[in-house]
């Protein structure tokens, strides 16, 4: 090794193979070589040319071999500057030096690659003498290529056999991965590195003196040497001494002198290849977060969407993924789908093929969360088939005894059930809760039981039994009993629901009594939920679960089992604070409207209040989603919807009639913007109230068509439910059975048909007896206390018999007094003062007549205030009140002028 040699400190080696017909690489592959076809390497070193080219000496010039024996020093070539890549190659102009160097290898100009050894030279050439045409060139230090072309640190290339340039080496197999841009056109003009590898006609010299062995450690940087095949037949020092044995050292890189001011622009190192699924998992989340921070769905958001989407789909496609990356990224790709998307088939197939992965590696807990996502995706086009789906899959966890997502799946099934239209199915829901509050006391689940209780006793409210109350009761009673366990103190939704159903209970039974006490309760409780610290703004309940339910079984999904701080919670969707303080204005205005009219109209500021802060609302995010977004809005806009159907009464009962009418036109607008969102029992309450706005505007005709339209068809609403024949696969968009809310809409259209075809006169006259049958059975059944009370009265006017008669009157008066409903009473005393008591001088027939003109006033309705303020005028003259008759005759002749035409005419 030459001591005046520059080498590189670093472990990079320079490779040159002249071995003559190939090239070669320095990824220790061998190629043929063509005269023609190698370009330089796109990646090579810019090629450094001196700008005072050294004289050299020819190794084949006697005075090389004199020189031999001196001791020859390194001389330093000069700086050179970097020359572009891409430029003509300068034509080598050929010099005689006198003093040639050692490194020196002569090559023509005609572009002839260096024939082997075994090829024979010209003779008749001397060797004192030098060809004119031969260019010398020196073999340069520095290396030709790019550093990324050598082999790494370490890696020993192997020396190119000795072989007769007859015999073509095997070719590698990594020859097929050869870019093609190794080829080059014979006339393309070729760089001065290329040269290198040309022929040269050397006269007959001197063997080349790079003789020695190298060491071990010298042959680990590769070696590449040319020279003559050595035959038995043919001794080599018999042979022509030109270019028996050219020998190149390979030794460092040595690092290239560079002019000033020009920068080297080394290669950069290979880079691996970047994870792929990983890449596009991320890119896919990027993409859903940049959609659901839009302000609405726009294009760009289904852009967004439909980008995500193809990233995951690409993922489960094109890559094999380890069996657990692939069950994550397949939910993860299904809840794409069924969040974003109406493909359901898709989505069920996906899941179908990741549980069978699942329960191939057991990986139960992204199994059960597949499932539970499969039975989302069938209920929306297979309601009934999910419910079996889901059933089957709760007697196989029951099997495996995986309490946590026994809970989940009967908490599904009843979600299911609750939306179902079908009363079996309620029942069924019930079964389920009851089930999961027996599992829960078993494995001391105090916040279950009481959730599962609390959800009990609302599903007892939208049942159509006698007992529904008294059933809510005793549900509600299992969760208050749990009230003070640290779990369920520490739930502020659960605390205030328990309040919301234990008002509802109280709503239903009409006791007013209860309502104006709970009514106070919930206002208190209600503040103080809303601002407790566990109060989470995504609406999210978390409810608590022990930690032995869990016990056994890895979680991987963490979607429907939650660990926070080494406790579990299963989450339920609920509302926020917004939503929540809207629901207690609501069930606050149904709690106070009995006594709307005498309180000042309490019940209508609660609503308005509601009204203003649903509205404030605003549209919600798209945050969790399309469908989850969807929901909310439909949430919300249902929510304004009940707030304006419980004002339109209000409005109705204080004559407001035009109001009224704004009212129902907003609620309409709803029903068409959410569609078939809106729930049935809300259509029937709308269509209810716009014959009873006909009917207070004095159109009989048009209100009795309204309520007799098939959709408040008393005889349709008695049919079984299992015999219509599109309640198999439709989904109810009713959160209640429809054998309750919607048959007591019907039972209250057709109450009002047969007060309006009473009148002997009437067409339909001799509908009434069919119809007032067909009533009575109906109210055996029902077990709103309103309705009875509006039917005794109707029954003491269609009857015929005077004490009957009465006797439907005090029972009317009874219930009227007991549920503290103004309406009803007035409407008693005022029949009872018109059949019973008109012209009687009576002091009881006094007390009716002023009773009956006190109880319109609570109620409010102009048009019988008119009425009931003529009876008690007509009381007054009979019993001799002169003066105070005539002052009630100019205050029902003030409340004639408040009435609508259609009733002046009437």
């Amino acid at each position: 090794m030459d001591p005046n040699f520059p080498y590189y400190t670093n472990n990079t080696h320079t490779n040159f193979d002249l071995n003559p017909g190939f090239f070669y690489s320095p990824n220790a592959n061998t190629f043929p070589q063509s005269p023609s076809q190698h370009p330089p390497h796109p990646q090579a070193q810019p090629h450094y040319r001196s700008s005072n080219p050294q004289p050299v000496l020819l190794r084949n010039n006697p005075q090389y071999s004199h020189d031999r024996g001196y001791d020859q020093r390194y001389q330093p070539q000069l700086q050179q500057f970097q020359k572009p890549f891409y430029q003509q190659p300068v034509q080598l102009q050929p010099q005689q030096l006198a003093h040639p160097g050692p490194d020196t290898i002569l090559v023509p100009p005609s572009g002839h690659y260096i024939q082997s050894s075994a090829v024979q030279p010209h003779r008749s050439q001397q060797p004192s003498q030098i060809d004119p045409d031969t260019v010398q060139v020196s073999n340069p230090r520095h290396s030709v290529h790019s550093s990324s072309a050598y082999p790494r640190p370490g890696q020993q290339t192997p020396r190119v056999s000795q072989q007769p340039k007859s015999q073509v080496q095997k070719q590698s197999p990594t020859y097929q991965k050869t870019p093609n841009h190794y080829q080059q056109s014979q006339h393309e003009p070729q760089l001065p590195q290329q040269y290198l590898g040309q022929q040269s006609q050397f006269p007959d010299g001197p063997k080349s003196a790079s003789t020695t062995a190298p060491s071990p450690k010298k042959k680990e940087r590769h070696e590449a040497t040319v020279s003559t095949p050595i035959t038995p037949n043919m001794p080599r020092q018999n042979k022509p001494r030109v270019l028996q044995a050219v020998e190149i050292n390979a030794t460092r890189k040595q690092r290239a002198t560079k002019a000033p001011n020009h920068r080297d622009s080394p290669a950069e190192p290979d880079e691996p290849e970047p994870e792929y699924p990983s890449l596009l998992c991320v890119l896919a989340d990027d993409y859903l977060e940049a959609a659901r921070k839009q302000p609405a769905p726009t294009e760009e958001y289904y852009t967004l969407i439909a980008t995500a989407l193809g990233c995951l789909e690409s993922v489960l496609s094109n890559f094999k993924l380890p069996p657990l990356r692939e069950a994550q990224v397949s939910l993860r790709y299904a809840e794409v789908l069924y969040a974003e998307t109406e493909n359901y088939d898709d989505a069920e197939m996906v899941l179908a093929k990741a549980i069978e992965l699942c329960e191939r590696h057991k990986f139960i807990d992204l199994k059960y969360e597949m499932q539970l996502l499969l039975s989302k995706v069938l209920y929306e086009s297979k309601p009934k088939a999910a419910l079996r789906d889901i059933q089957r899959i709760i007697e196989d966890i029951e099997a495996y005894r995986h309490t946590v997502w026994l809970y989940i799946f009967r908490f599904q099934h009843a979600m299911f059930s609750l939306a179902s239209s079908a009363p079996g199915e309620m029942h069924s829901a019930i079964v389920q809760l009851d089930k999961i509050t027996n599992l829960a006391h078993q494995n001391s689940d105090s916040a279950i039981l009481a959730f599962a209780a609390t959800l009990e006793a609302l599903l007892h409210l939208a049942s159509s039994s006698h007992e529904a109350v008294a059933a809510s009761q005793m549900a509600l009673a299992k969760a208050r009993a749990l009230q003070l366990s640290p779990d369920v103190e520490g739930v502020p939704q659960l605390t205030i629901l328990m309040e919301y159903v234990d008002l509802a209970c109280s709503v239903r039974a009409a006791d007013i009594a209860q309502t104006e006490r709970k009514r106070k309760i919930v206002h208190e409780v209600l503040y103080q939920a809303v601002s407790h610290p566990n109060w989470r703004e995504d609406g999210l309940i978390y409810v608590p679960v022990a930690t032995r339910a869990v016990a056994g079984m890895q979680l991987h999904g963490n979607r429907h089992v939650i660990e926070r701080n080494g406790k579990y919670y299963l989450p339920f969707s609920w509302l926020g604070k917004e939503g929540t303080e809207a629901l207690g204005f609501l069930l606050s205005a149904e709690s106070s409207a009995y006594k709307n009219g005498a309180d000042g109209g309490k019940a209508q500021k609660f609503v308005e209040s509601g009204v203003s802060l649903v509205r404030a609302l605003g549209s919600p995010s798209l945050r969790t989603g399309y469908r989850q977004s969807r929901r909310e809005f439909t949430c919300q806009r249902l929510l304004e919807a009940e707030f304006l159907l419980l004002l339109i009464p209000m409005q109705c009962s204080k004559g407001l009639w035009e109001e009224a009418n704004s009212s129902l036109a907003k609620v309409h607008a709803i029903s068409e913007d959410i569609g078939d969102a809106f729930p049935v029992n809300m259509k029937h309450s709308l269509l209810y109230l716009r014959g009873v706005i006909l009917q207070g505007t004095g159109d009989l005709k048009g209100a009795l068509q309204v309520y007799q339209s098939p959709l408040l068809n008393f005889d349709s609403q008695h049919t079984p439910t299992s015999t219509r024949p599109e309640a198999s696969n439709k989904i109810s968009n009713s959160y209640y059975a429809d054998s309750d809310i919607t048959r007591n809409f019907s039972i209250l259209a057709a109450i009002n048909s047969a007060l309006i075809i009473h009148s002997p006169t009437h067409p339909q006259h001799t509908r009434l007896s069919s119809l007032t049958k067909s009533l009575e059975s109906a109210i055996r059944n029902c077990g709103n206390r309103y309705i009875k009370a509006h039917f005794s009265l109707l029954e003491s006017i269609l009857s015929t018999n005077r004490l009957a008669e009465k006797q439907f009157l005090k029972r009317s008066m009874d219930e009227s007094k007991v549920i503290g409903s103004a309406l009803t009473t007035a409407l008693a005393l005022i029949y009872m003062q018109d059949q019973l008591y008109k012209g009687v001088v009576d002091e009881q027939a006094m007390k009716c007549a002023r009773a009956a003109s006190i109880q319109t006033k609570k109620w409010g309705q102009p048009m019988w205030m008119h009425v009931a303020a003529g009876l008690e005028a007509q009381a007054l003259e009979i019993h001799g009140f002169v003066n105070e008759a005539q002052q009630k005759k100019v205050e029902a002749e003030a409340g004639w002028e408040k009435l609508p035409n259609g009733v002046k005419g009437t």
